[in-house]
């Protein structure tokens, strides 16, 4: 087993620990957090190998933070070390400039603390096909329960050397071959099987079409009215590792567009995968979103309506849905432990 160690950079304000329970995703593999050692672990994949990326803050000043970064795995070169990196910086947000939020938070009655905790960032994959399932897999349920759907579609993915129970995320194809009895029967994913299958087949005939490793092949026309009526899908698919791209160039309006075609996901999960994406200016309403709202801002006295919603947070502009956000993280344990130790 190779290891490598690298050392990010990243301009202060930031804490790696409230980056990394910022919100859900440290509990879904292949992420994990230890509490006790301050560290963010994942499993990655370069080719064929498995590779641990294994993260810890090591010292901060008013300017900088630096973060240590351990790459494990078999045959490290430069390239992996630069597939770890840009990784990280995707993963923790480190390209995100949040100068503006911060300032805003420390006028917000409750959000002032949130430039002191180092926080504002949202923890996410590195690929948006992992994203974009892992949300379908959280629609209409709870918590708990879509942390479970997802530990159980991880253990599709390879192992890591040694290691019996990490596995990486596992590939559209290694999803389809294990197929309904699976995903269904093991996994639970109850009605959400049906998108995600179909997902992850959109995906793989997208790539199969846009290879280039065969010549095109005369259609009968009952193919090509399938694959007209199919084609829609197909492209969104196959774009879901552009969207970061795109998400730099398109207005939200375009983006969230391109977030409805795809299969399983719904007009609240196209919310949270836009902050995912970095647009902020769409709120994701969902009945946790009416329920934040009434509780905070109406008392507990009648219950909030979406029009009451996007009316409470538009006076916050391009930042709206990470105001909301963590209006909802600062009152959960983790962030009120970190309050509390400042």
């Amino acid at each position: 087993m190779d290891r490598r160690k690298l050392e990010l950079e990243v301009a202060a304000p930031f804490s790696l620990r409230a980056t990394a329970l910022g919100h859900g995703w440290h509990e879904c593999a292949p992420m994990s957090w230890c509490e006790g050692g301050g560290c963010l672990q994942w499993l990655t994949r370069e080719g064929s190998q498995v590779r641990r990326i294994s993260v810890l803050q090591r010292a901060s000043s008013r300017q900088r933070v630096t973060l240590e970064v351990l790459l494990e795995g078999r045959e490290l070169t430069n390239a992996s070390e630069e597939l770890a990196r840009r990784e990280c910086v995707v993963s923790l947000g480190l390209a995100s400039r949040l100068d503006e939020f911060h300032e805003l938070c420390r006028a917000h009655p409750l959000l002032h603390v949130i430039p002191k905790l180092g926080a504002g960032r949202l923890l996410r994959n590195a690929s948006m096909t992992e994203n974009i399932l892992k949300a379908i897999c959280g629609t209409n349920v709870n918590w708990d329960q879509a942390v479970k759907m997802i530990n159980r579609l991880a253990q599709l993915g390879p192992l890591f050397p040694h290691f019996r129970n990490l596995t990486a995320w596992p590939t559209c194809r290694e999803i389809l071959k294990a197929g309904d009895s699976y995903v269904r029967g093991v996994a639970r994913l109850g009605y959400r099987t049906e998108a995600i299958l179909k997902l992850c087949q959109e995906s793989v005939t997208g790539d199969a079409e846009h290879d280039g490793q065969e010549g095109p092949r005369k259609r009968t026309p009952s193919e090509a009215r399938g694959s007209a009526r199919a084609r829609e899908g197909i492209e969104a698919a196959a774009g879901l590792e552009a969207l970061d791209a795109l998400a730099r160039t398109e207005p939200t309006p375009a983006l969230r567009k391109r977030l409805l075609g795809i299969r399983g996901v719904g007009p609240a999960t196209a919310g949270f995968l836009l902050s995912i994406l970095g647009h902020h200016d769409h709120l994701s309403i969902d009945s946790a979103t009416l329920a934040h709202v009434t509780r905070l801002h109406l008392g507990g006295r009648k219950k909030a309506t979406a029009k009451q919603v996007e009316a409470i947070y538009e006076p916050y502009g391009k930042w709206k849905n990470l105001v909301y956000w963590f209006e909802n993280w600062i009152h959960w344990g983790t962030a009120r432990s970190m309050i509390a130790e400042l």
